[in-house]
């Protein structure tokens, strides 16, 4: 990211506040009025308004853009170098001076390479020491610079920040309502937002929502900036009895998702077609509204998903794969929604464009949309299947797949026109 930070938290504890509703910054993003290009507002809407001749022209508007054809940096060999032996890469970021910091989840570890591709440090094992890691550690993304660089391990509750050199500069315990965030990720300048685990206890089986509180950090103060927020479609199940054992996310499930500026943070939930900026006091001080298809699920992407699933089962070469295939289809059809969610997840960019991953339907391609800081709809950004966009900036895009023989890879590639 081009905005590294030296935030190094001096806290070994944390205490609540609740949300001031006056006291707070307000947004460093332009302020838009009137009839804006993106049907801006200030006030809450139940659904987005049809897609209009406006709404289409500022797609067309927008650039359409791609990966090249080729890397400019590649990260990720078969065998023999084992810091080049990628092993579930679960968080990259590109720095300012073009190196690449990345965790991999599978190897509990964080390297650094420079530029080029050279392999500059590793640090971390599996364990519970200083510096190592646990299960479903997560690398910030936006506040990871060339000075300081933060990861929050969930199952050790505490956050673990390395100097750019590699350097452990400290870790500290950091919990939301006595456990660890169910989401969490910062703004640029270090400034933690975090969301809290489900209130819902269902006690009939079948589909439900979910709702969390949301927070930010800063020092020794975690201030509530919204209760009761809408978060994940979940399914709970039951016994023949109808006594209910548990519960998941549902398929094709609408979940809270939230990307940070140092003004406030864009929240969005998928119901819609629509995402929120919120500041520091909690008020949303604008909307990006943009035009999308039909929501519903439609029998033909019930029919592809269902294809789908079948090839899954018949390419794993089990003579009994048929009548397996078919009892999953009958247990999770039920937990099929009529719904789709509008998009799938909030990534911004270095560059301060916001990007929104378009909810990928069964059969449909894999695209992103950039607006810019006035709310445009500047990009439109389509990825190779099965590939994940990890940081973005402008004209580059920082990515991982897995290739023809099955060898996980990163690539930083330039983004040109289509």
């Amino acid at each position: 990211m081009t905005s590294p930070i030296d935030w190094v938290p001096p806290v070994t504890a944390f205490s609540f506040r609740p949300l001031n509703p006056i006291a707070g910054r307000r947004p460093h993003w332009p302020r838009v009025h009137g009839c804006a290009l993106v049907l801006l507002c200030v006030a809450a809407c139940d659904r987005a308004p049809a897609p209009s001749d406006e709404d289409r022209a500022r797609r067309d508007a927008a650039t359409d853009v791609r990966l090249s054809e080729k890397p400019t940096l590649s990260i990720g060999v078969a065998s023999g170098q084992e810091e080049y032996e990628l092993f579930e890469v679960s968080g990259a970021a590109r720095l300012a001076d073009g190196s690449i910091v990345v965790y991999e989840s599978g190897a509990f570890r964080v390297q650094r390479f420079g530029p080029d591709g050279e392999h500059l440090w590793r640090r971390g094992q599996e364990g519970e020491g200083p510096g190592d890691f646990r299960d479903f550690a997560q690398l910030l993304i936006p506040c990871t610079g060339e000075r300081s660089i933060m990861i929050y391990d969930r199952y050790n509750r505490r956050m673990t920040v390395f100097g750019g050199d590699g350097e452990l500069l400290r870790t500290y315990p950091f919990v939301f309502q006595q456990v660890q965030p169910r989401d969490i990720t910062c703004a640029s300048g270090g400034r933690l937002v975090v969301s809290g685990w489900s209130m819902e206890h269902p006690t009939e089986p079948g589909p439900y929502r979910t709702t969390v509180d949301m927070a930010f950090a800063d020092s020794s103060v975690v201030t509530i900036l919204r209760e009761g927020v809408l978060a994940e479609d979940r399914f709970a199940t039951a016994t023949s009895s109808g006594v209910v054992t548990g519960s998941g996310p549902g398929i094709w499930s609408r979940r809270l998702m939230f990307a940070p500026t140092d003004a406030g943070t864009w929240l969005g939930t998928g119901d819609d077609y629509k995402i929120e900026f919120v500041d520091w006091t909690g008020a949303t001080t604008r909307w990006i509204r943009w035009e999308g298809p039909d929501l519903a699920v439609s029998q033909e992407h019930l029919d592809a998903y269902r294809e789908r699933l079948r090839e899954s089962f018949a390419a794993r070469s089990d003579p009994d794969w048929g009548q397996r295939f078919e009892a999953r289809w009958e247990s999770e059809r039920e937990m099929l929604p009529a719904a789709f969610p509008a998009y799938s997840k909030a990534l911004p960019g270095d560059d301060g464009i916001l990007w929104i991953e378009d909810f990928q339907r069964p059969g449909e391609p894999n695209e992103w949309f950039g607006f810019n800081q006035g709310g445009e709809w500047t990009y439109i950004l389509e990825l190779p299947p099965a590939t994940t966009l990890l940081d973005i900036g402008a004209g580059w895009a920082l990515v991982s797949y897995r290739d023809a023989l099955d060898i996980e890879r990163l690539a930083l590639h330039a983004l040109v026109e289509n």
